[in-house]
């Protein structure tokens, strides 16, 4: 087990005076100094899901855009600090991965610190968690990483070796730190507080990175753990404990081995502040309902404050804590009054930060390089503005690069017979990423910053050995981010804005109907939810129908295997191959083999007619040139909302 570190110096806390908050004022303000108990402001700044956007540049698109990265942020993190007395700065996890300077930085050899932790140590981050992506390169390359922190990175839910009880578990990193900081209170006197700080993960990740070559590691329940850690946490001195939570918001009493456990975890009597997760929502705010245990007005879970600062550096959470000095008990200060907002970039045309700039430049410009070498070519336009309305030729490219390695590699085998079919979803398909996040790549030349466009996990191939039933079931978890569509209804919203795009998935080598009309027959998560339901029709292999007896190979990646495994235990017995290729790396030897790539699109699969009824879907600005993939539908413009989608009417 680790020995818990404690900072060793009391930094101090002290900024830039601001005007008092009525709502955070002492009812003793108008006591003399000697009569009342001492009272101090603690703000708590945090950012989550930043999934490496430093810069203020496209690297997929090649240009500046200022309202990238972490340095449009800064702005809003250097006037948070200067408004507050007593600051610290959180990050929540998942800052390894998900833009091109990410994978470079994975693929290079180390000369430097990596580009996040130099980016953490240059703005003065206070601590940091773990999220699920942090261990997409492997866990070498994570302690690597890490290494370089001047900050403590916490979680206590993430084990090398799990133990008799949660306490007794080796965790990979700390599972939480205590820092002491000198505050000063409201009338200006100094004082040591000590802020503990504990970390949790999604439990999945044990299944999602199972096949992540340098070894996995072992999870615990958040709930489970926390009870067995916070408790010793707060015996250990901590006067305020703040839960850096990488999960979703969800039910107060959740299942074993929640991936949204926020709630649940903030209504522990130790905790006195949390930053939630993952989900890449943003709380407080409207994409959460009220419940008695949420507040998305005031900012509460359960009763206490609660942020979730959204994705890729668009948000800043901030929590105003008021505390109070304790005289009696074992704590030494209490909150006695809090305040929960989501701050925003108060201006888009605002510069990176010049100290975060020219800490960056270097990996700035070695990404650059790195990003604009050319691959091969397309021959048709590779996009994703219509990739779960109809066939995709980015998304058949994909299918395609990851069915011929398998191919070649089980050439020899006693699969090779079988009929092999590939999977791929579209991963940057609108959705919570906003009008922006869609991939549209020209015909022309194909560079390194397009298949991190197209493919931006560093995800590893498996290949599964399933029944014609269990295809069927694969593609009906699938359509679960489809809303169930009546008959004859008019200007239905047809896409779940609940579920991710990601979950959308596609074979090319089989045919198909999607049934509107049916509800869902899997939930967002793969769960079994209405075992009559069935939406796929027509399944067939080539000029066959799919049997529920025929045996196919299919071949996915790590993360959606995993995904599978959480509901079906027997997927692991259905692992027949994997190599630890990562479909990247697979991608990019593909495309340079070839030289010229993309096809138009086999329309392999459909929406089941429905006479008469009309559905809407959102889209980027860029999408009315690529019209004609959707002309069965005969699609007609709508109105833009307010993010900048432009929505479509389709007549199904």
């Amino acid at each position: 087990m680790y020995q818990v570190p404690v900072a060793s110096v009391a930094k101090s806390l002290t900024g830039k005076d601001s005007e008092a908050d009525p709502a955070m004022a002492s009812p003793n303000a108008m006591l003399p100094a000697t009569a009342r108990r001492p009272r101090a402001s603690l703000r708590l700044i945090a950012t989550s899901d930043l999934h490496a956007s430093l810069m203020p540049y496209d690297y997929c698109a090649d240009r500046p855009n200022s309202s990238l990265g972490l340095g449009a942020i800064a702005l809003q993190i250097a006037e948070a600090r200067g408004e507050a007395r007593n600051c610290l700065l959180f990050d929540n996890g998942d800052f390894l991965q998900g833009s091109p300077l990410a994978d470079y930085a994975a693929s290079a050899r180390r000369r430097r610190a990596h580009p996040m932790i130099t980016a953490f140590n240059t703005l003065g981050y206070d601590a940091a968690t773990l999220g699920n992506h942090e261990f997409d390169y492997g866990l070498r390359f994570l302690s690597e990483v890490l290494a370089d922190a001047r900050f403590p990175v916490v979680s206590a839910n993430i084990a090398t070796r799990l133990g008799r009880s949660p306490a007794r578990d080796q965790t990979l990193v700390p599972p939480f730190t205590i820092l002491r900081r000198q505050i000063i209170d409201n009338d200006g006197r100094a004082h040591l507080l000590r802020i503990g700080v504990i970390g949790f993960a999604p439990p999945q990740i044990a299944e999602w990175d199972r096949n992540v070559p340098g070894g996995s590691v072992q999870t615990r329940d958040i709930l489970a753990a926390a009870r067995a850690w916070v408790p010793r946490l707060r015996a250990s001195g901590a006067d305020i404990i703040v839960a850096l939570a990488h999960t979703g918001i969800g039910e107060v009493d959740p299942e074993d081995r929640s991936e949204n456990a926020a709630t649940a975890l903030a209504a522990l009597p130790e905790i006195d502040a949390l930053v939630a997760g993952h989900s890449h929502r943003v709380f407080p705010g409207p994409d959460f309902p009220a419940s008695p245990e949420i507040d998305p007005v005031r900012g509460r879970l359960a009763g206490k404050p609660a942020v979730m600062p959204g994705h890729s550096a668009h948000h800043v959470g901030i929590i105003d804590l008021q505390i109070e000095r304790c005289t009696t008990g074992s704590r030494r200060w209490r909150v006695v009054d809090a305040s929960a907002r989501i701050g925003q970039r108060s201006n888009d045309r605002a510069p990176a930060a010049p100290a975060l700039h020219q800490a960056l430049a270097p990996d700035h410009r070695a990404t650059l390089a790195w990003s604009r070498r050319q691959l091969g070519e397309t021959v048709v336009p590779l996009h994703s503005h219509f990739a779960t309305i109809a066939p995709s030729a980015a998304l058949s490219l994909i299918a395609e690069a990851k069915a011929d390695h398998i191919r070649s590699a089980l050439a020899r085998t006693g699969w090779a017979d079988l009929p092999l079919l590939s999977s791929a979803s579209p991963f940057r398909a609108g959705g919570r990423g906003g009008p922006g996040n869609y991939t549209d790549i020209p015909a022309g030349p194909l560079r390194m910053r397009n298949l991190s466009d197209l493919y931006p996990f560093p995800n590893t191939l498996v290949t599964l050995l399933l029944t014609g039933a269990e295809v069927a079931d694969w593609l009906e978890r699938a359509t679960a981010v489809f809303r169930r569509i009546a008959p004859g209804e008019a200007d239905a919203a047809l896409l779940d804005n609940a579920v991710p795009s990601f979950v959308f998935e596609t074979i090319p080598q089989l045919s198909y109907a999607i049934d509107l009309s049916q509800p869902p027959r899997f939930d967002a998560q793969g769960r079994l939810a209405d075992p009559a339901a069935r939406r796929i029709t027509g399944l067939s292999h080539g000029d066959r129908p799919v049997l529920a007896t025929d045996r196919f190979l299919l071949v996915t990646n790590n993360h959606r295997a995993g995904r599978a495994r959480l509901q079906d235990p027997d997927t692991e017995q259905k692992i027949v191959f994997t190599d630890g290729a990562r479909v990247q790396a697979v991608f990019s030897a593909h495309i340079q083999r070839k030289g010229s790539v993309g096809t138009p699109p086999r329309r392999n699969w459909h929406f089941l007619p429905m006479p008469g009824t009309t559905v809407t879907v959102p889209a980027g600005p860029g999408a009315a040139p690529y019209l004609a993939d959707i002309a069965s539908y005969r699609p007609e413009p709508l109105a833009s909302d307010d993010e900048g989608f432009t929505h479509y009417r389709l007549h199904l």
